[in-house]
């Protein structure tokens, strides 16, 4: 009982929020302290506080797991820089998807994973940039790898996987969550791909040519890593 109320979150306390509007940079600012009482305190409060629980809750399941102690897990520089990190992308995002795959990451980093530090701090820093809708996309490219095998072009993409993402998805905003994912060595996309229409493009005449059968969308392994990286940690690991 007393390791578990040892990891209880704190309740906060008005002197928290007295702290925090009696900052003598606001001072200077007229009126300021009490805008930032009524409208950036409470919120970042209340983000801290259900942060810590979820917090508290990995560890709990690491003791469980990994027989592992707090004090433990506090010598362990890789989780506690996962942990920080974590923590400081949590404070600015109220995404639920976003907070349960950071307490995913961080089940991951304290589970003994083989993914190297730098890499556990970029899938991070992935679900800090990263919105959900880019989260369901690369989810689908996964999964539905053998159905984008077959195509040669952003419209057939687009008809296909834009449905199953959430929110009015334009031909535009699909691409440019497309090359985000790219660019962050999530997927690979062959320079072969057929745009959409309303662009020139030089090699369209050759791309209709080719013989290839290799797909023009994958997701590459460090995508793969990724996704495993933010998803749920079962009970039985």
């Amino acid at each position: 009982m007393a390791k578990s109320r040892r990891l209880e979150p704190p309740q906060p306390s008005t002197g928290d929020t007295a702290h925090l509007v009696a900052s003598g940079i606001l001072s200077f600012i007229p009126g300021a302290p009490e805008l930032f009482r009524r409208f950036v305190t409470p919120p970042i409060e209340r983000r801290q506080y259900e942060w810590m629980q979820e917090v508290a809750a990995a560890i709990k399941r690491l003791e469980k797991w990994r027989g592992i102690t707090v004090e433990e897990l506090s010598r362990d520089e890789v989780f506690v820089s996962v942990v920080l990190q974590a923590t400081s992308v949590a404070l600015r995002n109220h995404h639920e998807e976003k907070i349960r795959a950071l307490a995913n990451g961080i089940l991951h980093a304290g589970s003994g994973t083989h993914l190297a530090i730098d890499l556990q701090l970029a899938f991070v820093r992935f679900v800090d940039e990263l919105s959900p809708s880019h989260m369901v996309l690369l989810q689908a490219v996964q999964e539905r790898q053998k159905e984008i095998a077959p195509l040669t072009s952003y419209e057939n993409l687009y008809q296909l996987l834009s449905p199953g993402i959430p929110g009015i998805m334009t031909r535009d905003i699909f691409r440019m969550i497309c090359l985000d994912l790219q660019v962050r060595g999530l997927i690979r996309i062959s320079p072969d791909i057929e745009e959409f229409e309303g662009i020139y493009e030089a090699s369209a005449l050759l791309a209709e040519q080719t013989k290839d059968d290799l797909p023009r969308v994958i997701i590459s392994e460090v995508g793969q890593q990724f996704l495993a990286f933010v998803s749920d940690v079962s009970d039985a690991a």
